[in-house]
């Protein structure tokens, strides 16, 4: 397992999709600076993982799924399977999966969405850092 740190640790993450469509209909004169982007990290529930075994985290990453008017669309899946060390409280690891985990697994995508673009004749785009921490009040 790759070590990140002292407390998280992670087996060589796998693609599971990577799709890129061109929009053969988009109009170069027109300037397209926003992207939008939009992620999801799957995991087991809290409640029902081991945490004495490896812990498959998956991340999605959508790049203008919606827009039409968007010159290409990405649609990007990656696994990987994430130890935590034992001293940290189950609460506080299930945390670190969602965010270091995810924000792991976006590093080795960005580098791909990266060279799929500017091959395709698009300027260069980057996946910005993004925050995968949960704000939401549930």
């Amino acid at each position: 397992m790759n070590t990140t740190n002292k407390y998280l640790q992670f087996d060589d993450p796998t693609i599971l999709t990577f799709e890129f469509n061109v929009n053969e209909q988009f109009d170069f004169d027109n300037d397209f600076d926003d992207v939008d982007i939009s992620t999801l990290v799957e995991m087991p529930d809290e409640l029902e993982i081991n945490w004495q075994e490896p812990i498959p985290v998956y991340l999605s990453v959508f790049i203008n799924p919606d827009n039409s008017d968007a010159p290409y669309k990405i649609n990007m899946k990656i696994l990987a399977f994430f130890k935590v060390d034992s001293a940290v409280p189950e609460g506080e690891a299930y945390q670190i999966l969602q965010t270091d985990a995810a924000s792991i697994l976006l590093s080795y995508l960005r580098p791909m969405a990266s060279m799929m673009v500017t091959a395709s004749g698009f300027p260069p785009m980057t996946i910005p850092m993004l925050d995968f921490s949960d704000d939401d009040d549930d």
